[in-house]
């Protein structure tokens, strides 16, 4: 059975559509099946939001503007929500074209170790078999809701940008219903193209755990305090003295990133070295986000207007 499918793509009023919006003319879908909606503002969680409550689709399916999909993806996930009615979402990786130079091949490939990134590492690698699941290995740029349980649970948070959809993805598992994760539901987007942007990215990731944690609580987030120990820890070898048995977890620390980066290389076939220095970047700068997101908790700010005006767009339209 075809389900009616809603894409939801949030964007600024500068962003560059183009690249979802070529890769969705290739899906093979029924077209009176589906309809795109682009939501233009500033406030993504308001933006999907506001684009969900006017969707006619029976799944809303989210990307980003700068998404890649196969042409099969929508079968895929219909065929998911089709064996059971409790499955409330499903979604895949978001894998590193090919085409990307080979700085953001080394971003892809860090990010889809399993050193350095545990159990997120499925987010950006293809990993097992499809399976129940949970945010730790979703995530919002190739993630399908069905829209009913959406708004069941209102929707995004507006205060939380990101991890909008990891608050999410949780608050639906506690009403009971379940997300799948398959390998084969992939999509593909360009990595960052520099390290400072890399970094960036990352301080942001780590600052919206943080803020997620003051929404939803610290159950189930502990682990992610484990970069933060790591960035302390890194702080107070400084003061160390010289050949400290303080240094063993450096050491420890140092010892698995080079036996996961010279699997790498084995796997790859490349030579991959310059892996050691990126996974601590990644550490430091999710640690480093993290602590601003902590500062920020406690100093005044004035809050974000999730109502500000957001321009709805159909950039085709087929739902009768």
């Amino acid at each position: 059975m075809h389900e009616s499918i809603s894409v939801i793509i949030p964007s600024r009023i500068e962003t560059d559509n183009s690249k979802i919006l070529k890769s969705l003319e290739g899906i093979n879908y029924p077209k009176d099946k589906m309809e795109i909606i682009l939501a233009i503002g500033n406030c993504p969680p308001a933006q999907r939001n506001r684009a969900a409550e006017i969707a006619k689709g029976d799944v809303l399916y989210f990307f980003n503007s700068d998404s890649q999909v196969e042409p099969d993806i929508f079968e895929k996930v219909i065929d998911v929500f089709n064996r059971d009615e409790n499955i409330a979402g499903a979604g895949g990786p978001d894998l590193t074209p090919k085409d990307n130079n080979f700085m953001q091949q080394l971003f892809g490939y860090a990010m889809g170790s399993y050193f350095a990134h545990w159990k997120m590492r499925a987010r950006y690698t293809e990993v097992g078999k499809e399976r129940i699941s949970d945010e730790r290995e979703l995530l919002l740029s190739n993630l399908a809701i069905r829209k009913d349980i959406y708004l069941k649970a209102n929707g995004f948070n507006n205060k939380l940008y990101p991890n909008e959809e990891n608050e999410l993805i949780n608050r639906i598992i506690k009403m009971g219903y379940k997300f799948i994760y398959s390998p084969d539901i992939k999509i593909y987007r360009d990595r960052r193209k520099s390290v400072f942007e890399f970094i960036r990215q990352f301080y942001r990731y780590g600052q919206g755990r943080m803020n997620q944690i003051f929404v939803a609580g610290i159950k189930g987030n502990a682990q992610f305090f484990i970069p933060v120990f790591f960035f302390i820890y890194l702080l107070s070898t400084l003061f160390l003295k010289k050949y400290s048995i303080s240094f063993l977890p450096l050491v420890v620390y140092l010892t698995l990133a080079l036996i996961d980066t010279l699997y790498s290389i084995f796997i790859k076939k490349k030579n991959l070295l310059l892996l050691v220095p990126i996974y601590i970047l990644m550490h430091i700068s999710y640690a480093m986000g993290m602590i601003r997101g902590l500062v920020l908790q406690f100093s005044y700010r004035v809050p974000a207007n999730p109502s500000e005006e957001i321009l709805i767009k159909h950039i085709e339209y087929f739902l009768c």
